[in-house]
């Protein structure tokens, strides 16, 4: 098929290597301000579910390796690096079907767009922290959201994904219904052998109320911070989200350099729960504080404001993350010693201790979890500090890699070459090469078909 025939194929629109617009498009496909070096030769900006099917069946006649693109939220842009990148961004469909407390979404859906309509509904989901991240790559790679405590990792409020595979075949896959590619959608990420056009998903119902609380103390806290929040936790109930943000203090803080920020969100059937759950929860908090707020209301939309304004669109980032099973002192040690030596003082770092009752995975492509999530987030302007920053966060990792047990896909560092931390366990890092070689033995979407071609 030539490039005129696939044009007059689609809905949407064909950008080529011989347009003017396609750098300033490659450019668009990502969110960091720090672009991917590789160029894409095609972008097929989808209408509907069969462009994708055309872009597909296009690329594998024409040996093309294909990279499907949601938000390009991923930090290293890998929506980018492809032959051609079939952009998902009009496919924003959000069916909600109140009474059986179930969804059908479509990739480009936002975090904060589906928030918004729930929120009509009564209804929640495990949504990611960062709102303007769409489902696509959010539930791909397993999604690490609000409240996994109690209502788990995103992925596993997936019931079916239509998926569009390398051959260009639209296929449904659920427990019952191609139940290898549905083990495969719950987490590979970015290994995945296929497009994911649409998910359908279990809804829970909304929490009553939604709280937070802060306490902000000097960095010289932080073995105080890390004991009671070992403790505190220790005891704690699934729908608490204890996280310690590790920061450069704003200029109205009374002291200079960074700062600790332990924040607790509880998501409860009421608000005397709440603030019960809460006051619990600061029993042994450390004295000594810069700031304090208390069961401060945070709705969905106030929580994505928050997390919005620690990481501005437009800035350059790097980042990696860490699960691991090691002691909240020895984490988060390891991180605020890092972050005291990182270049830029816009860079940031979250420590999140599960609860002991948070829920259990189950067996899915998504294999790595512990009761410890770390990440740790370069942020700078310049692009001469591009790599003093890398090196920067690289150099962290090394150093916390011996505590850790994997990495989260979403917020890993993809650029990097062999690792320590994985994102998925051996035995399932296996189980989906074997998949890719029999859906994808081409590597239509980068899989040992791609690195056999190369080679």
């Amino acid at each position: 098929m030539k490039i005129k025939e696939l044009r007059s194929r689609l809905r949407g629109e064909l950008i080529t290597s011989d347009d003017p617009g396609l750098e300033r498009a490659h450019e668009a496909l990502i969110w960091n301000g720090r672009k991917p070096g590789r160029q894409a030769r095609l972008i097929v900006r989808a209408a509907c579910v069969e462009d994708v099917q055309e872009a597909v069946r296009f690329a594998a006649e024409s040996g093309l390796t294909v990279s499907p693109r949601g938000g390009g939220h991923q930090f290293t842009g890998i929506a980018a690096k492809a032959d051609m990148v079939i952009d998902l961004g009009a496919l924003d469909g959000l069916k909600i079907d109140v009474a059986a407390r179930s969804a059908r979404i479509e990739p480009a859906v936002t975090n904060e767009r589906m928030a918004t309509v729930l929120a009509r509904h009564d209804l929640a989901f495990p949504l990611g922290h960062c709102g303007s991240v769409p489902m696509s790559g959010y539930l791909l790679g397993g999604g690490v959201g609000w409240n996994s405590g109690a209502w788990g990792i995103a992925c596993f409020s997936v019931m079916a994904v239509e998926v569009v595979l390398a051959d260009g075949r639209l296929v449904t896959a659920a427990a019952d219904e191609n139940p290898e590619i549905f083990w495969a959608a719950r987490g590979a990420g970015p290994r995945f052998f296929g497009i994911v056009t649409a998910y359908h998903v279990r809804l829970h119902q909304a929490p009553r109320a939604i709280l937070t609380s802060v306490r902000v103390y000097p960095l010289d806290a932080v073995d105080q911070v890390a004991a009671w929040a070992e403790q505190a936790m220790a005891r704690a109930p699934a729908n608490i989200e204890f996280t310690t943000k590790i920061s450069a203090a704003p200029p109205q803080m009374p002291v200079g350099g960074m700062i600790l920020q332990a924040i607790a969100t509880v998501f409860a059937s009421g608000e005397a729960e709440a603030r019960a759950l809460l006051a619990a929860l600061a029993e042994g908090a450390p004295e000594g504080t810069l700031h304090r707020l208390d069961d401060v209301p945070t709705p969905f939309d106030v929580l994505y404001e928050l997390t919005a304004k620690s990481m501005p669109e437009g800035r350059r980032y790097a980042v990696d993350s860490v699960w691991s099973d090691a002691t909240y002192p020895e984490v988060l040690g390891e991180v605020v010693r890092a972050m005291t030596q990182a270049p830029s003082p816009e860079s940031i770092a979250l420590v999140m201790l599960r609860s002991p009752m948070a829920r259990n995975v189950e067996d899915a492509a998504f294999s790595q979890i512990g009761r410890i999530f770390g990440a740790v987030y370069g942020i700078w302007q310049d692009p001469v500090a591009d790599r003093p920053m890398i090196d920067w966060l690289r150099t962290t990792m090394d150093t916390i890699a011996p505590l850790g047990l994997g990495t989260y896909a979403g917020e890993s560092d993809l650029d990097r070459g062999p690792r320590r931390l994985k994102i998925h366990s051996a035995a399932a890092a296996a189980r989906i090469d074997e998949l890719a070689s029999r859906f994808d033995p081409e590597g239509l979407f980068g899989g040992p078909g791609a690195r056999a071609r190369a080679a």
